[in-house]
């Protein structure tokens, strides 16, 4: 039974026309918050996941996403690391009607629980090699950018107006000349497959970017501040570290403030894609453990 009504029937076609087989079953993949994946079962059993960014929604948003994620895979294609493989893309959505790409599904399953010292490990390995990997002048993705808001502002909510306004005043002081290299750029818990404490799949390379490893380590740590411990996210970088990694503190100090500011201007707005998981979090947890990594990182 194919249960696709969801993904416009241009996209569908599209779909089908990549494919080898017979599909079984089409549905969409909760979980996320941009909701622009559906996950196709086809008459052998084997999976693969349909991107499809609807261009009236999306407009050119869409087709980056589509663009960075074709790229990161063909980059990655044959590296050893478990990243999904490209089956088919249309970037320009001329076939899909809209920017699409089909992946291979990968197996295993997301952990918003506490990881144990070995899974952190995994994971602090994953990220070395993802960074490590050679990327030619001609092959590169875009620099990252700045999350967040373009000037940002003391958010209403502290009771530590001082420490936000530091770390304003720090991103605007200017970036230090950290190497650039190849970044998965949403770098958290909820695009991470596990089975077990092994690192099953990294996914959703759709902000794929060329810029400082210490936004990829950030970026985990601000979710281990919000979701489990500032002591998590220490021990996910320190285990970095371990794994052959690169963070010079002076440095890494600007970036995690810089990534912990690209949440404002409320870090709740992460609740959504992690209640169903988690429903013990609530916004002020959230808004708590990142404030006191800020304050940790600002020390």
């Amino acid at each position: 039974m194919v249960l696709g009504a969801a993904l416009p029937e241009r996209a569908w076609a599209w779909a089908r026309h990549n494919l080898s087989q017979p599909v079984r079953e089409i549905g969409p993949i909760g979980g996320g918050l941009t909701r622009t994946k559906w996950l196709v079962t086809l008459a052998d059993g084997e999976r693969v996941v349909v991107r499809w960014c609807d261009p009236v929604d999306w407009g050119d948003t869409g087709r980056e996403h589509v663009r960075r994620e074709t790229l990161a895979c063909e980059l990655l294609a044959g590296s050893g690391l478990p990243v999904p493989r490209l089956v088919a893309a249309d970037v320009d959505g001329t076939l899909a009607g809209g920017p699409a790409n089909l992946v291979t599904w990968l197996p295993g399953a997301t952990r918003l629980d506490p990881l144990s010292p070995a899974a952190i490990e995994a994971l602090a390995a994953l990220a070395v090699s993802v960074h490590r990997q050679p990327v030619a002048d001609d092959r590169r993705p875009p620099v990252f950018a700045y999350r967040g808001p373009a000037e940002p502002v003391v958010p209403a909510w502290t009771t530590r107006p001082e420490l936000w306004q530091r770390a304003i005043d720090l991103r605007a002081a200017g970036a230090p000349s950290t190497p650039f290299g190849l970044l998965h750029r949403d770098f958290h818990l909820g695009n991470i497959l596990w089975q077990g404490d092994a690192v099953s799949g990294l996914v959703d390379w759709a902000e794929t970017s060329w810029g400082p490893a210490d936004l990829d380590v950030a970026h985990l740590c601000s979710d281990f501040a919000m979701l489990h411990t500032t002591a998590g996210a220490d021990a996910f970088r320190e285990a970095y570290l371990r794994s052959g990694g690169r963070l010079v503190p002076d440095e890494f100090r600007y970036w995690q403030a810089s990534d912990i500011l690209g949440f404002l201007p409320d870090p709740a707005h992460i609740l959504p894609a992690v209640l169903p998981s988690r429903p013990d979090l609530t916004a002020g947890r959230v808004r708590d453990g990142l404030e006191e990594l800020l304050a940790l990182t600002l020390a």
